[in-house]
């Protein structure tokens, strides 16, 4: 039964991931122009936001915040991985920060906590990488919780980061009885 638990959740964080990879976003003509503006003042930021994915956050998109990430490398059991992060504010912000967490199976080794940013530019990314390291083989999420403060509210925003490590399951397989040294079943008597 935990097997199948394991099995449903590392297929929802899949299909999450998928889902937040894919998604495009539909402005009406009001809000085109700013949003069009922005993008091209960022020049060599978007170039860089280019190999990035966009996190998968919880509900509905968010009207203020996004954020994006990039692995430098396939994760690899035992040796650390660099993951670059871009917060992105897409309206007016008093300021913004964010929080890491990694789940069982992935030790988060730096960059658990951005620097807090007051009055960020509207569109451009902020920068922040993580090191983590897996323990197994597995589907693993990385999440994060972006602190928004929004003139008269704060809001929190959260996201999750999928990774693979190794061969992504971290079910063993059955041993193969051709293999040399596998046990061979035992002869039945009658």
């Amino acid at each position: 039964m935990r097997n199948d638990f394991w099995a449903a959740a590392t297929l929802a964080v899949l299909l999450a991931a998928l889902n937040g990879c894919g998604k495009t976003e539909h402005t009406d003509s009001a809000t085109a122009p700013a949003r069009h503006a922005a993008k091209v003042s960022q020049g060599a930021a978007a170039l860089a936001l280019a190999n990035m994915v966009s996190a998968v956050g919880t509900g509905k998109p968010y009207a203020d915040i996004e954020l994006k990430f990039d692995l430098r490398a396939r994760p690899v059991v035992g040796e650390p991985v660099d993951i670059d992060l871009a917060l992105i504010p897409t309206q007016d912000l008093e300021r913004v920060s964010a929080s890491f967490q990694a789940v069982e199976g992935i030790e988060l080794t730096k960059g658990g906590r951005s620097p807090e940013v007051a009055h960020p530019p509207v569109g451009v990314p902020i920068s922040h990488t993580l090191t983590v390291i897996p323990q197994r083989d597995g589907v693993f999420y990385v999440s994060a919780v972006v602190l928004v403060d929004l003139g008269s509210e704060s809001v929190t925003r959260n996201f999750s980061i999928p990774l693979i490590a190794g061969a992504g399951n971290s079910v063993p397989a059955a041993p193969d009885a051709s293999a040399p040294g596998a046990a061979a079943p035992a002869a039945r008597r009658q």
